[in-house]
This record gives structure tokens, C-alpha cells and sequence, in this order.
């Protein structure tokens, strides 16, 4: 019998579907458009989906309120939405180079092959390029190896030089008073300048008063010189062929990667960047370690292309172990559309409300890193364009559940402006080119002093992203994770699977309201291709005006919540729970951390940041060497203080098992820690800032009462706290 359960639902069948049809599930419509246009007319509130359809970017709007689109439930397999075009009838030409084919594309109308999905491949078309790759979209795992040009080898051409007055700088001074030293104490960004490169073009990085750790104003290399010591065939290349060339750089310290376009001049082997180094918020003047793709000079590895747009020609580079020809890869779909469903409404007064889009599967979006404007939401390192392949803006009650976003090029879900209670429920993402979910608000201005205030009410509140599974993320745009929130409040992220990042697994980019949820996940497989962080990260440089705290507007924050997590700080984590530059009103609670270098941090105007009852499993054990289980290099201010209590610490090494700043206004408060090493050499030295842990007792009576050192004998007695801790 019929699973269907709405007798007046609309159906869609992207094979035997007619748009002249009536709808009904013998009779089925053949686009979404058209169900879209007949569920409008006809007050019908459920479409379900038979079959793959490659579809324009889908436009939703208030009157789509409390219409469910899904697949039909009496089909087995999904129905798929791919933003690609799906290139039928090729004829593959050999071109005289073993393993490179050709096909004549002029009739699809394609502007450009930004990417290429093959229905028998689990990745991706790679772009021409050099160094080659066995993994492309990773950018190697350590610091070393031929995947990419080294860090200090090519010649950068400077900075554009910008005078101040080619600035307009804002600054509110004293908006709050949580540090002793005045870390991030007012509100401050410039606009224009060095950030002409943003949409808008403003930035806290572009202002004359940044602060935190390794602050100056925003620059980026304005060119790179080439030559043959690195690039072998810079020979070959032609200025023809360097018209559609993108140099892809870290910056350095793997802080994010930057894309550039540009304009190479053949005397001199120079290319002057046109377009780009908007993809972080975080500037230098040279770039770090990096490749150039999208020359034909370059085709010469197992599964690259390149598309002369000149001649609307596609070359292909064919595996010689698995297939004879291009035919063999099965469909060819050319990512084309920059999102799926774009939901809209009209404003905060007329929000498109109770959308549900559940039981499909996302697919072929393109992406976005030079095509899209980017900006940079506040005061974190982030740079975003507000781009997805489900993008919302003025909803109420949208529900995104059980739906597969699968080898989209760009984010995945985008929660931009006005939305409330916006629930992702039960999804699975996997390899996503930018992050899985971004939730990024809008203040009440943009350059102007408005942007301080929130109080217009122009941003994400309640979000509840629960139960997903995500990896694979971060192919394109490295400075991305599994969700990240930049002017968001109140958000709960529970019970969620995060696995294999290039940077942090979850960012709050900024202190914007609080009162946010962290519980119940499962992170690890972070950072594995940058240099710090870990699974989460936070930062709060940028004070704002918000309602959250008091509804006639406050700078002050609800606490957040990190509760009853699993994180394993693997690869390059410096912390698990990385508080950088600025935080507070963190509480952080019976969560199992295994790990990476260091258990608390705070530095750089950090403050009341609270970690009690959690258990650290080898700390110091990460690539940042030997650390310590709280690590704080931030002065106190009465009231304000840092907190680490109750905590089970095992230690890689011996040492300092607590360090802090000496006396400032105030102390952290200790107590009550149960410290575990792994030599009996240890149990007596190690200390607090270079006292035992006795001797420091006796000499600051009050400071750290309570705490132990003791020899871990069974790394069993860890375990069995751990499943406690965790309720397993």
C-alpha cells in the first residue's frame, strides 16, 4: 500500500514527468519550478520527488510557507537536486598525448567547467595543476612534502600601499569591562583601503587599533614572480594560457588559504593578482606554501582537467588503471548553480515560515572562492560569502531533516540574516568544499557605527543543529569547519558526528549574545592540514549591542556551554577547547578531551572561562609538544577570573601541570584536580608555575587546596571515568 499520506500532494518525477500535467502521482509534474508555481496557486503543502534532477538554483520565497518538499515516499532511492549540468552524448577525441582526451562542450552554453562529478568516482575532477597530488583536496597533512611550492621559495610582490586617510575608522570606546588591561574593550573596524578586496569593505582587521595575538592591519601580496627553479614547464605556458590561472596559497602559518586571479606578464614571469586573497580575514605579506592550477600546461596527472573557455574545449587526463576512456567514469556533471534552494523572504515582518526540506539528497553545487563576494562577519580570522547549498534568509521554523548534502563545492547549509529556530536534524554532509552549516547575522549597519548594534534583530536566534553526521569538509576554502556561527545567539549543537576537517571542527567566530549549547558530540580529525586550533574554537575581539541579556540592549553575554562532548585533539590540535583571543563566559563541563597540547587556554584578554569536571587524556601529546592542563596567559581581573576545578588530568609529560601569568589584579581559581603522569619520576615535581604541586599548596594557601599528583597505573582506571562521564 501508498506510504503517501497527503492526498493532495504534488509529485515530480524527473523522467516521465510533463509540466502540463495535473500533479497527482500517475500524472506528475516534471521540474520542481512548476510544483513550486502549482503548490502556490493550489494551497497544496507537500511535493514529493521521484528521480535525479538537475535544476536551477530553486527560489522559495514567504509564500512557500509550511510546504514540505521531499521524496516520494514510495520510492526507494532518494530523489537527487544537483546544481550541475550533466554532460550527455560527449564524444571523447584522443588529443596525441597518451591518457588526455578532448570533448567539444559549445553546445551546453557553459561559461566555465568550475568542477567535474563523476556518478563512478568517489571525488572530484581536479584542476590542472602543479605540484600534482595524490590527495587534492587535502592539502597535505604535514608541513613538509612536493604537494605543494614551499613557503619562501617564490619572490611576492608587496602590498598595495594605502595611506590612513584611505581608511574610515570606527571606534566606541569602553562598550564593556571584563579585563584588566583592556583587551578588546571597545568596538572598532575600518573600511576601504586594503579592504576594497570585501563586500562590504570592512573589517576589524582594517582597523587602527586591532588587537590579540599577531594583530596588524589587513594586507596581501599584490603578485608572485614565477619561475622555472620551481615551475619546470613555466617554459611552455603561454599568456593564453595563464588568462585562467588561480595561484592557491596558505597563509602563512596555515592560518586560512587564499585564490587569486591575475595577469601574467611573459619578460618579466610576473603575475600581478586581478582578483582574490578575500577567502580569510587574516592578512601577510607574503604567501606561505602553495600551487597554481587551471593551466593547461599542467594536465599531465590521473583525473585532471582543463576547460579552454576560448574555444569551449574540455581535456581530461585519464587513470590508465581503472578506465580506457572518459566514457568509463560513468555520468559527467559540470558543477553549474551556486545553491539549490534559495529560501527568501520578504523581511523579518513576512519571513517564510514552517519550511521543511527532508529525505532528498544535495549534490553538484559549484564553488564560490572567486566567484562570490566575500566579507568578513566580525572579529574572528573568518572570511564567508554568504552562499550554501540550501541558503536562508528571513525564515521562522525551517526544519532541514534526513537530507544527504553529498560533493557539493561550496558550504552546505547557509543560515544568513533573520531566521528563528532554524533546526538541521539528522543530516549527512560529505565532501563539502566550504563548511557543512554556516549561521551568520547582520548588524544593524555595515560601515558605519551601526554595525556595533545588533538590536534590529538581523540575525540567527535558536538554532538547533542536532544529530548530523559531517565529513569531509573545507576541499576548497581551508579556513572552514563543520559549523561555524558569526553573529548568532542561543545556538544548540547536540549529539553530532564531526569527522575530518583542515581546521577547527566548530567556531564561534564571535561573543555575539551567548548563551549557545555545545553538547553531546563526537569531533575528532581536526586541523589536519593547519597548525592550531583543534575541535572547537572561539573568539570574541568585537563587542556587540544585543538584546540576548537585556532587551533594551547590552554588550554582556549569557554563559555558553561546552557539556558531555567527545573530542580527540589528533593531528595538529594545540587545545581541544581552543578560547583564543578574547573569550569568556565559557563553561566548560564534564566533557572527555583526548589529546592535543594543552587543556584550558586563555590568553590575549581571555577571561571567566570556566572548566570543571572534565577529564583530559594525555595532554601534551600533540604536535605543539609538551603542554601543560591549564594554560592560561591571561591576567585576571577580580571578578572575571579564569576557573580550573575538579578537572582529571593525565599528563604525557612531566612539568607544570597549571601555569598562569604572577599576580596581576587577581588569581585563577584551582581546586580539587586529580593530576595523573605516567612516570613515578614525576609524581613529585610536577608543579604550578614551576613549583610541586605541595610546595605551591603550603606557599599560596587557597590558590589550588585540593589538588593531587598521583601515577596513572592502568589506563583503564581513564576509561571506566570517561564512560561514566559520558553516560556509555
Amino acid at each position: 500500500s501508498s506510504k503517501v499520506k497527503d492526498p493532495k500532494a504534488i509529485f515530480v518525477d524527473a523522467e516521465r514527468g510533463n509540466d502540463n500535467s495535473s500533479g497527482g502521482p500517475e500524472d506528475p509534474l516534471l521540474t520542481v519550478q512548476q510544483a513550486l508555481e502549482v503548490s502556490r496557486s493550489s494551497g497544496a503543502t507537500t511535493i514529493y520527488l521521484r528521480g535525479v534532477f538537475y535544476t536551477p538554483q530553486l527560489q522559495l520565497n514567504e509564500a512557500d510557507s509550511h510546504l514540505t518538499i521531499s521524496t516520494d515516499p514510495d520510492e526507494e532511492d532518494f530523489a537527487v537536486l544537483s546544481g550541475g549540468v550533466k554532460l550527455e552524448g560527449l564524444r571523447w577525441q584522443e588529443t596525441g598525448t597518451p591518457n588526455v582526451f578532448s570533448a567539444d562542450l559549445s553546445t551546453y552554453n557553459l561559461e566555465d567547467v568550475p568542477g567535474l562529478h563523476f556518478s563512478d568516482l568517489e571525488t572530484r575532477g581536479v584542476i590542472a595543476r602543479f605540484p600534482n597530488t595524490a590527495n587534492p583536496f587535502q592539502m597535505n597533512e604535514e608541513y613538509d612534502g612536493d604537494q605543494r611550492i614551499a613557503q619562501g621559495v617564490a619572490k611576492w610582490l608587496p602590498p598595495v600601499s594605502y595611506a590612513d586617510n584611505d581608511y574610515s575608522y570606527v571606534q566606541i570606546a569602553n562598550v564593556r569591562d571584563d579585563t584588566p588591561e583592556g583587551w578588546f574593550q571597545d568596538y572598532v573596524h575600518g573600511s576601504g583601503g586594503s579592504c576594497s578586496v570585501y563586500d562590504p569593505p570592512v573589517s576589524y582587521w582594517c582597523s587602527n587599533a586591532t588587537q590579540g595575538g599577531g594583530a596588524f592591519q589587513f594586507m596581501i601580496p599584490s603578485g608572485v614572480v614565477l619561475d622555472e627553479s620551481f615551475l619546470p614547464n613555466l617554459g611552455k605556458y603561454t599568456a593564453e594560457s595563464l588568462d585562467q590561472a588561480v595561484v592557491n596559497a596558505w597563509r602563512p602559518a596555515r592560518w586560512e588559504n587564499w585564490m587569486f586571479e591575475g595577469d601574467f606578464d611573459l619578460d618579466s614571469k610576473t603575475f600581478t593578482f586581478t582578483n582574490g586573497g578575500f577567502q580569510g580575514a587574516r592578512g601577510e605579506k607574503e604567501g606561505g606554501d602553495w600551487f597554481i592550477e587551471n593551466v593547461f600546461e599542467e594536465l599531465d596527472s590521473e583525473n585532471e582537467f582543463f576547460y579552454n573557455r576560448s574555444t569551449k574545449t574540455l581535456f581530461f587526463y585519464v587513470n590508465a588503471s581503472i578506465a580506457t576512456t572518459p566514457d568509463d567514469y560513468g555520468v559527467v556533471v559540470v558543477p553549474q548553480e551556486e545553491g539549490v534552494f534559495n529560501v527568501l523572504g520578504a523581511s523579518q515582518d513576512s519571513p517564510v515560515r514552517g519550511l521543511s526540506i527532508e529525505n532528498v539528497e544535495i549534490t553538484g553545487t559549484r564553488h564560490t572562492y572567486l566567484t562570490a563576494p566575500h566579507s568578513v562577519p566580525s572579529g574572528g580570522d573568518w572570511a564567508l560569502e554568504r552562499r550554501g547549498a540550501i541558503l536562508l534568509e528571513n525564515t521562522e521554523q525551517t526544519t532541514i531533516q534526513n537530507v544527504r548534502i553529498n560533493m557539493v563545492d561550496g558550504h552546505g547549509g547557509t543560515i544568513s540574516g533573520y531566521n528563528r529556530n532554524t533546526t538541521f536534524k539528522e543530516n549527512h554532509f560529505s565532501w563539502v568544499g566550504g563548511s557543512a552549516i554556516v549561521s551568520w547575522g547582520r548588524t544593524d549597519g555595515e560601515t558605519d557605527e551601526k554595525a556595533f548594534s545588533g538590536m534590529g534583530g538581523n540575525w540567527p536566534r535558536w538554532n538547533l543543529i542536532e544529530n548530523n553526521m559531517v565529513r569531509e569538509v573545507g576541499h576548497f576554502e581551508k579556513q572552514n569547519s563543520f559549523y561555524v556561527q558569526a553573529k548568532t545567539a542561543q545556538s544548540t549543537i547536540r549529539n553530532n558526528l564531526f569527522f575530518n576537517g583542515p581546521r577547527a571542527g566548530v567556531n564561534y567566530n564571535d561573543g555575539f549574545g551567548g548563551g549557545d549549547v555545545l553538547e553531546g558530540n563526537l569531533i575528532f580529525n581536526t586541523c589536519r592540514e593547519s597548525g592550531d586550533h583543534g575541535p572547537f574554537n572561539s573568539w570574541d575581539r568585537q563587542p556587540f549591542l544585543t538584546p540576548v541579556v537585556d532587551e533594551e540592549g547590552s554588550t554582556a553575554m549569557e554563559w555558553r556551554t561546552i557539556r558531555n562532548n567527545f573530542m580527540i585533539g589528533n593531528y595538529q590540535s594545540q587545545e581541544n577547547v581552543d578560547n583564543d583571543d578574547g573569550s569568556g563566559y565559557f563553561i566548560t563541563e564534564d566533557n572527555f578531551l583526548v589529546y592535543a597540547s594543552n587543556g584550558l587556554k586563555s590568553d590575549f584578554g581571555g577571561h571567566d572561562n570556566h572548566h570543571i569536571g572534565n577529564i583530559y587524556a594525555y595532554v601534551g601529546s600533540g604536535t605543539w609538544g609538551s603542554g601543560t592542563c591549564m594554560s592560561n596567559g591571561a591576567a585576571q581581573l577580580e571578578g572575571h577570573e579564569d576557573l580550573y576545578q575538579n578537572n582529571l588530568c593525565v599528563l604525557s609529560e612531566g612539568g607544570d601541570y597549571a601555569s598562569y601569568n604572577e599576580p596581576h589584579i587577581s588569581l585563577p581559581i584551582m581546586g580539587d584536580n586529580d593530576v595523573y603522569v605516567l612516570s613515578e619520576d614525576d609524581v613529585g615535581t610536577v608543579g604550578v608555575n614551576g613549583v610541586a604541586v605541595a610546595d605551591f599548596q603550603k606557599t599560596y594557601p587557597g590558590v589550588d587546596d585540593g589538588s593531587t599528583v598521583q601515577l596513572l597505573e592502568d589506563w583503564e582506571i581513564i576509561i571506566d571515568k570517561a564512560r561514566a562521564l559520558l553516560n556509555l
